[in-house]
């Protein structure tokens, strides 16, 4: 080291070509990510869970209905439905099939309002099992019901079924809803996945011949098939008037 006048030391510049290969070197190592974090790798995609978009969009639909029916609003509620529905309410003093539009615009107000006078909620359970055929799909889902009776808070399980159509808009519509008291472990079977077609085994066209085996006779000609006889006329059961099934129907 060489002091200078005033006492202190001046140290050697460094050479020029030695600076630049520091710099080149540290510039290397940025680049090769020295000092930071592997990149992480872009997580797959997860599976929707549903068997096809549709059930995916009923999904959605049936989740909206118990905020619909809370809202009190007969209007909102009753476009949810088709022109011939039939409904059956959850609560009320006569609980029965509410059938076709004109009657949903006569009763379904007050089937609303009687509802949320009792503080009906209803909460789905998970997962739910939605099938879909063309045009056409059912719903089973199970819900926990809680509302107020003669000031005591009562509570049930419910099971309930919807019959769905799509319109000519392509939005799903009830055409089909009724619910049943169920224990309070009652769970709906699981949905079915949609199963894969066994691959077909290939079709041996050439003909086996065995050598030696004497030819078959030709198969007689099959009888004309006669014309069966009538069946004997039955009686129809005597009845006052046309008869009416309440029992709600699977809609498929």
């Amino acid at each position: 080291m060489v002091r200078d006048g005033c006492g202190g030391e001046r140290i050697r510049r460094m050479p020029k070509t030695a600076a630049l290969c520091i710099a080149l070197v540290a510039a290397l190592c940025l680049l090769a990510g020295c000092g930071g974090g592997k990149k992480s790798k872009a997580e797959p995609a997860k599976p929707s869970g549903f068997a096809s978009a549709d059930a995916k969009n009923i999904h959605e639909f049936i989740v909206r209905f118990p905020d619909v029916a809370a809202s009190g609003d007969a209007g909102a509620m009753q476009r949810l439905f088709t022109e011939d529905a039939r409904y059956v309410p959850l609560l009320g003093k006569d609980v029965r099939p509410i059938r076709g539009i004109g009657e949903l615009e006569r009763q379904l107000p007050a089937s609303l309002a009687e509802q949320r006078r009792m503080g009906l909620s209803m909460r789905w359970r998970e997962p739910m099992n939605i099938q879909v055929k063309g045009e056409r799909a059912s719903v089973r889902a199970v819900a926990d019901l809680r509302w107020n009776e003669g000031g005591k808070p009562r509570d049930a399980v419910v099971s309930c079924y919807f019959g769905l159509v799509r319109d000519e808009n392509y939005l799903w519509r009830i055409r089909e809803f009724h619910g049943e008291p169920v224990g309070p472990s009652f769970k709906v079977q699981p949905q079915a996945q949609p199963a894969k077609a066994p691959a077909k085994k290939p079709v041996r066209k050439e003909k086996i011949v065995i050598k030696g085996e004497p030819e078959k006779p030709a198969a007689a000609p099959a009888p004309a098939p006669q014309p069966a006889p009538p069946p004997p006329a039955q009686e129809k059961p005597p009845h006052d008037g046309p008869l009416i099934e309440d029992t709600p129907k699977p809609f498929f």
